[in-house]
């Protein structure tokens, strides 16, 4: 009999994780795991532009420069957007199922209680604080505005609920976060930071943006808007992405008051277009995985909160090794990348760790 119900428990065992595995949505899985070896690459890389970017480190060797401002440039405005959609995509059904008192809790302990570990570890390491962790402390702030929303209103869409993603719908949140955008930009530029209580950092230029990118990922996950369906809809995002493009080819400047007020609108339309485009590929072409991948994506929260100070100290203390630059750039970022992975692996096999990252 032990053997028999011990068969029935492997069946059911077995079931479970074919409805788990039909069900997961290795789309968002396989854009996690890009998008964390994504984040390595554009911080190794960044100090080797002008792209006018606070950062930890400065290379001294001559020679040692990068052409490729506009695929930074492309990386913040659609990297950080796609993070903040992914995770409003889950925050529904984490709020169905926990009510708001485990929500926060929750949210406390996989946003702040990390943000803050690493940001205390970081001031002792190194000469000064690093604030990568800006985006945990941004979604927190998110998570705890959505649990409000529901807690005050008791307001929910119900499940199965239907409502066609559309260009007007698509316009109309855009030109809303156009809308605030500009209101902020009014006061502060594009990588114009600012450091609260010396604990919190955020670029006011982007909080429109990553707010609505948030809550776009809310909407999509109820009204199942990345589904990838529609083959017009796709269309008009790719157009309305060209026609960006093109007005911004016409050299739209930040010189004049009209020039800097297009300008914002322009890249705020990247931001959401863009994003909404990278997603719908993976959901339609990208969609299978296997264990290595699903590795990566499950560890991409600790690889994104380790990488920094290790690129801090390996770039720090061999950025007078002169060698081949582009190997050397490779080989920083297999590094960065494998030890930070590394790390989060083996901490995640702890037990109670494994509640924080």
């Amino acid at each position: 009999m032990m053997f028999l119900g011990g068969a029935q428990t492997t069946q059911n065992t077995d079931k479970m994780a074919t409805d788990i595995q039909s069900t997961r949505n290795f789309g968002l899985d396989n854009l996690k795991a890009l998008l964390s070896i994504v984040i390595i690459i554009l911080h190794v890389t960044v100090p080797y532009t002008n792209v006018s970017i606070p950062w930890y480190f400065e290379p001294e060797l001559p020679n040692e420069t990068l052409p490729i401002n506009p695929i930074i440039t492309f990386a913040r405005n659609c990297g950080m957007p796609i993070f903040f959609m992914i995770s409003g995509f889950f925050v529904p059904i984490s709020y169905d199922k926990q009510g708001f008192n485990t929500f926060l809790w929750k949210k406390t302990k996989r946003l702040l209680i990390p943000a803050f570990t690493v940001w205390a570890i970081c001031i002792n390491i190194t000469p000064y604080p690093m604030y990568h962790v800006w985006f945990l402390q941004w979604l927190f702030l998110f998570c705890l505005l959505y649990a409000l929303f529901r807690l005050i209103t008791k307001w929910r869409i119900e499940e199965g609920k239907k409502l066609e993603l559309t260009i007007v719908i698509l316009v109309g949140l855009f030109l809303i976060m156009c809308f605030f955008t500009l209101i902020i930009r009014q006061k502060y530029y594009i990588n114009q930071f600012i450091i609260v209580f010396k604990i919190f950092s955020f670029e006011p230029a982007k909080m429109a943006q990553n707010f609505f990118a948030f809550y776009f990922g809310i909407l999509a996950r109820r009204f199942d808007w990345f589904t990838p369906k529609s083959k017009k809809l796709v269309i008009e995002i790719i157009a309305v992405i060209i026609v960006t493009f093109i007005i911004r080819e016409i050299r739209i400047t930040e010189e004049n008051y009209i020039g800097s007020r297009l300008d914002a609108i322009l890249e705020t339309s990247y931001s959401l277009f863009q994003s909404l485009l990278v997603i719908w590929i993976f959901n339609k072409f990208i969609n299978k995985s296997n264990r290595f991948v699903q590795s990566i994506a499950e560890n991409s929260f600790g690889i994104y909160l380790f990488h920094l100070p290790i690129l801090y100290f390996v770039q720090t203390y061999t950025k007078m090794y002169e060698f081949y630059f582009p190997l050397k750039l490779v080989l920083i970022i297999l590094f960065a990348a494998a030890t930070s992975y590394l790390i989060s692996y083996l901490l995640r096999k702890i037990k109670f760790i494994r509640n924080f990252i």
